[in-house]
């Protein structure tokens, strides 16, 4: 894979000491969707931003398309930005908001006009060319933004939280609408969310930051079924993953009042003694009002319906475990159960450094 954005030892320190961004090695293929994610303060609008040039690197290198571009200005990286709150100008119609890129370099007006009536058809704003934001659903402005944006041809696609200001139905549609135009564009794209069911689904490889650092690369398949540490199980998944203490005894390992089978161990291995971090989704889990030998059994506290399915919440001391399971038939609150899974889908992590050592698919 031809890399198209290359960044080593990247660092953004601001004048109060704190580093964004601190220390980043990253690869972003050409023509890939790359997805930026994390919580909020983790630096992935910062790290989005310096490849923009709208922050300046302290430390480090950023190339694009194999030209160093550290030191460049904006207007010279070949890149073209979508901002969270669209930033449409609202005195400009449609059409002069999607050719203000091509105005500010001096291309003529019929030139730029062309060009804005070409982009806008292809994203279905040919019949909103006279119209000025204000009259634009908030879908019709990202739009907008989208066709701003690529009118220019850029290299470089960025795209800061480009959903976040949109409803929960409408993002859907949106979210769908962006992945085939970035596929039909063939442009390297990277996009900035802290959605993790976002970047799964419109992403080709995600990273996923903390505290201005990498903790893993890999595709949503990878981060999802064999997360790096335990942050990033926590983090990945609609539902948070079962993550709870235990400790290996006699090659099985004891966690929730109950003996469990250990999956494969990784290279460290799951020598006897060892305290760990056992991890399972919820959506793995199975339940059953009938006892199941060397199966984790408690007390069902909450129900929360999902749709579908539902999620079962139940509390063994003070530990919290978690099902989703589908609606009929369901137990009742309070009602005693065994809880039972694929150990093929089990994870143990270190419970010091937190890093997975046993489990995931190999």
């Amino acid at each position: 894979m031809t890399s198209a954005i290359t960044m080593r030892s990247l660092v953004k320190q601001y004048p109060n000491g704190v580093r964004g961004v601190d220390g980043i090695d990253l690869d972003i293929g050409q023509g890939e969707f790359f997805a930026l994610l994390g919580p909020s303060g983790c630096g992935k609008t910062t790290l989005l931003r310096s490849i923009a040039g709208l922050e300046s690197i302290t430390e480090g290198s950023l190339e694009i398309d194999g030209e160093d571009m550290t030191e460049r200005e904006p207007g010279e990286r070949g890149v073209a930005m979508v901002f969270q709150d669209y930033a449409l100008f609202p005195h400009m119609e449609v059409a002069d908001n999607i050719a203000y890129p091509l105005r500010i370099r001096k291309v003529d007006r019929a030139t730029r006009r062309e060009a804005a009536s070409r982009t806008a058809a292809g994203l279905s704003l040919d019949g909103l060319l006279d119209r000025r934001p204000g009259q634009l659903s908030g879908g019709q402005q990202q739009r907008v933004a989208l066709a701003r944006a690529i009118a220019t041809r850029p290299d470089v696609l960025l795209l800061d939280e480009p959903l976040s200001n949109l409803d929960a139905r409408l993002r859907l549609e949106a979210r769908s609408f962006l992945k085939e135009l970035q596929r039909d564009l063939g442009v390297t794209s990277v996009f900035v969310t802290h959605d993790q069911a976002e970047a799964l689904a419109l992403a080709d490889r995600i990273a996923v930051m903390r505290e201005g650092r990498i903790q893993q690369v890999g595709t949503p398949r990878q981060v999802f079924h064999e997360p790096a540490n335990t942050f990033v199980a926590s983090f990945i998944g609609s539902h948070p993953m079962n993550l709870n203490e235990g400790v290996v005894r006699g090659g099985r390992l004891v966690a929730l009042g109950a003996e469990l089978p250990l999956p494969a161990p990784g290279a460290d291995g799951c020598p006897d003694g060892r305290e760990v971090t056992w991890g399972v989704r919820p959506e793995y889990v199975e339940w059953s009002d009938a006892e199941v030998p060397g199966a984790i059994h408690a007390d069902v506290s909450t129900l929360e319906n999902l749709g579908a399915q539902v999620l079962m919440s139940a509390r063994i001391g003070e530990a919290r475990f978690q099902a989703v399971v589908d609606e009929d038939p369901l137990p009742s609150v309070g009602q005693h159960c065994w809880f039972t899974f694929p150990v093929a889908k089990t994870l143990v992590f270190d419970r010091s450094t937190g890093l997975r050592i046993g489990g995931g698919e190999r």
